[in-house]
């Protein structure tokens, strides 16, 4: 078999494959091919990590929202070697997760929420069920005690119900922080309670409302932000005014809680996390992701086999992470164009691509004007390098740590300045950049200044224009639920592969050949 008719099977193999699996998901599993047709969904899933000794029975219990046990959402937990069942108590409801005999090693849990977007997963009441709270004392005393009450007192006079309370309470604790009621609350709650400086404002502001006789209690929150990627959920507080629980963040106490912004994970005072037995060292993480196709069917999706859930099927945090590495080969394809069919000379390949992906999470303009400035200051001391005749690999490493002081420089310098914009800069990646610098000053010194501009300015015309195609809409959507068009993508790669005519930046110095 002759190297075109490879090409020509191969070609026509993933075309079919890829359409294949794409035509079976739209017409039988119900994904749409459009984005944004259907309402989206969210899924917020929980990782919890610990370390297992071996052969110790070990309990996990992870507090679980209320909005959990509404048969508009869809919920499921994942684990490996422990058995999991759902606990429901008293205003609680807990993912418990067990295991006799446990492995020892790093462990991962999972327990996931999905709902559309309709549902209200915000600070929304929640009505007080049975009988109305009581708040209980705190047991402060002494001078402690005379400080929280000045400032309950100030904030009574002020307001006219539990909600403007609450409000003036902590708008005077954050007014007055200096004050000597304050001060005095904050070094009891430090020295005597031995509460953290970043559980301060939370455990203070609960007693302190309790002590006005409004009852209240520890909240989680999550942001509902997919750019966030793993995020530590958030402390809120939780106060009864008397009909309805409500869920208010104290650092932002005149700010209301919206359903588009924000998922209050747990309610109700419960700890967000437990580990009994044989686990150290655990945690839990979030991952927000904002799916784009109907609930219904991305349950049918993800319960397929594994060529047609492909990235579906695994959990959030990894999803996550996928959400830019499909786009890398979109990005080669648009480089695979331009080099070997238009013929915009650039350094490397993956530089233009790794370049576009970090234009992906900055503004266009100002990423290019960072990039510049970064690739001169670092060939200017490219240059006092080359002086000193050093080998190849301790120069990349020189030129590697330049880099990473300047990006470092250009931090703080726009930090002091208020440009909050360049302190992007670090998605840069800063290997590329400190090779890239290297490539330049070496075609620099054997071609001359204008080769080298040429293809550094062609490798960022490059990255725009990548950056421009992997911002679409409708291209993102494509990757992430429908991967396996990357097959046809592979094969249009490879029949640009064999294309040896003239590019079209060529034409116009050969085109004395054509008129003969």
């Amino acid at each position: 078999m002759s190297s075109k008719t490879r090409l020509v099977f191969s070609v026509l193999l993933l075309c079919a494959v890829g359409l294949g699996i794409a035509s079976y998901k739209h017409f039988e599993l119900g994904v749409p091919l459009k984005a944004g047709r259907k309402s989206p969904t969210w899924l917020v899933e929980a990782k919890v990590t610990f370390f297992a000794q071996p052969d110790v029975p070990t309990i996990v219990k992870l507090s679980l929202p209320a909005a959990a046990a509404d048969e508009a959402m869809s919920q499921d937990a994942g684990s490996s070697e422990f058995e999991y069942f759902s606990d429901s108590g008293f205003n609680t409801l807990k993912a418990v997760w067990s295991a006799r005999k446990p492995k020892e090693g790093s462990q991962s849990l999972y327990y996931r929420v999905r709902f559309p977007d309709r549902i209200k997963t915000g600070g929304g009441n929640e009505e007080v069920k049975g009988t109305s709270p009581i708040a209980e004392s705190p047991g402060l005393s002494g001078p402690v005690e005379k400080a929280a009450q000045k400032l309950i007192d100030r904030s009574f006079a002020v307001s006219a119900d539990p909600d403007t309370f609450f409000t003036h309470l902590f708008l005077q604790i954050a007014k007055e922080s200096s004050a000597q009621e304050v001060l005095i609350l904050k070094r009891h709650y430090e020295m005597v309670e031995k509460v953290s400086d970043e559980n301060l404002l939370y455990v203070m502001g609960i007693d302190l409302l309790r002590m006005a006789g409004i009852p209240a209690r520890l909240a989680h929150g999550v942001r509902l932000d997919p750019n966030l990627g793993p995020q530590k959920a958030f402390p809120l507080i939780e106060y009864c005014d008397g009909s309805n629980w409500k869920v208010k963040n104290p650092s932002q106490p005149n700010v209301s809680l919206r359903g588009d912004n924000i998922f209050v994970w747990n309610r109700g005072g419960t700890p967000l996390l437990e580990v009994f037995g044989g686990g150290e060292n655990s945690k839990v993480t979030f991952t927000v992701i904002r799916d784009m196709i109907p609930l219904e069917n991305l349950n049918r999706l993800r319960d397929s086999s594994f060529l047609l859930s492909t990235i579906l099927a695994l959990p959030a945090s990894e999803r996550a992470v996928f959400r830019y590495v499909v786009l890398i080969p979109l990005g080669a394809f648009v480089v695979v164009i331009l080099r070997n069919i238009v013929g915009i000379p650039t350094l490397g390949t993956f530089m233009p691509v790794l370049l576009a992906l970090a234009f992906l999470e900055m503004e266009l303009g100002l990423g290019i004007v960072m990039f510049a400035v970064i690739v001169a200051a670092g060939l200017y001391f490219r240059f006092l390098l080359s002086s000193m005749n050093l080998l190849v690999v301790p120069r990349v490493a020189a030129c590697v740590v330049i880099v990473t002081l300047l990006m470092v420089l250009m931090s703080l310098i726009s930090w002091k300045l208020g440009l909050r914009g360049v302190l992007q800069i670090t998605l840069f990646p800063m290997i590329i950049i400190a090779w890239t610098i290297e490539r330049m000053s070496l075609i620099w010194e054997e071609e001359g200044k204008r080769n080298a501009i040429m293809q550094v300015a062609g490798s960022v015309a490059v990255a725009v224009v990548a950056f421009l195609f992997m911002n679409v809409p409708q291209i993102q959507y494509w990757a992430q639920y429908f991967p396996e068009l990357l097959l046809v993508l592979l094969a249009a790669i490879l029949l640009i592969g064999r294309y040896t005519g003239y590019r079209l930046s060529e034409l116009h110095r050969f085109r004395n050949f054509s008129e003969s």
